[in-house]
């Protein structure tokens, strides 16, 4: 039981507080994608779009994507690794992609 282990928390326990009841409900899924995006570690969905958004957002706020997995156990630690963009590009987030845009610095391929 993570409970035992882990304070857990849901978006019901901020639903007052962030006056979620007005929101349009349409808005969840960002919310969602904002929350996850800044987890102290994310575990998604080999294929998933939503996941892959996620993972780049966490790239862009400069977390190590060595505290991202997939549930795919294949592909579990699939970004634990820096990859050279092949024929199934379409699978996950590369690292390529948010690592040194902002032109402050070069990619470390040891560093991501």
């Amino acid at each position: 039981d993570l409970a035992v282990h882990y304070q857990l928390r849901f978006l019901d326990d901020y639903w007052d507080l962030a006056g979620l009841s007005d929101l349009d409900p349409n808005y969840m899924g960002m919310i969602d994608t904002v929350v996850a995006s800044k987890g102290r570690a994310f575990a998604g969905t080999w294929f998933s779009t939503f996941s892959g958004y996620i993972n780049r957002l966490r790239g862009y706020h400069g977390m190590s994507m060595k505290d991202s997995w997939y549930s795919f156990l294949p592909r579990k630690t699939a970004l634990h690794e820096w990859r050279v963009v092949n024929r199934s590009a379409y699978a996950f987030e590369w690292q390529d992609g948010w690592v040194g845009v902002d032109a402050d610095g070069w990619p470390e391929r040891d560093k991501f």
